[in-house]
């Protein structure tokens, strides 16, 4: 499908590393759970991702909710590039691009 790269939203990273730190509290750091929830607190990413490549998505049938579903799957690197700093903004829009061209309605 080609979709742009959009700018690297650092603000969203450092808001998923702060709630990671709140949440965690004294908790194990390593625990998924609370990965997880950080990366998806306020649905931050999606919003940013869905406001760049929305009408593109749209064209080829993916839907918003569609769209939450294919960024849910990606959950894991979402954690690696915004919690763990060992995948690149480029790598993750990479492996979200191809997940979407295999959801897409349009192929």
């Amino acid at each position: 499908m080609g979709l742009l790269v959009p700018k690297e939203p650092v603000e969203i990273k450092e808001l998923m590393k702060i709630v990671r730190r709140r949440i965690a509290g004294s908790g194990n750091s390593n625990d998924i759970d609370y990965d997880s929830s950080a990366v998806w607190s306020f649905n931050k990413l999606p919003k940013y991702l869905w406001e760049q490549w929305k009408n593109d998505l749209e064209r080829q049938g993916i839907t918003w909710q569609r769209f939450l579903r294919i960024l849910k799957l990606h959950t894991l690197d979402v954690i690696e590039w915004g919690l763990r700093g060992s995948l690149t903004w480029e790598g993750l829009i990479k492996r979200i691009e191809k997940t979407i061209n295999n959801y897409s309605s349009k192929r």
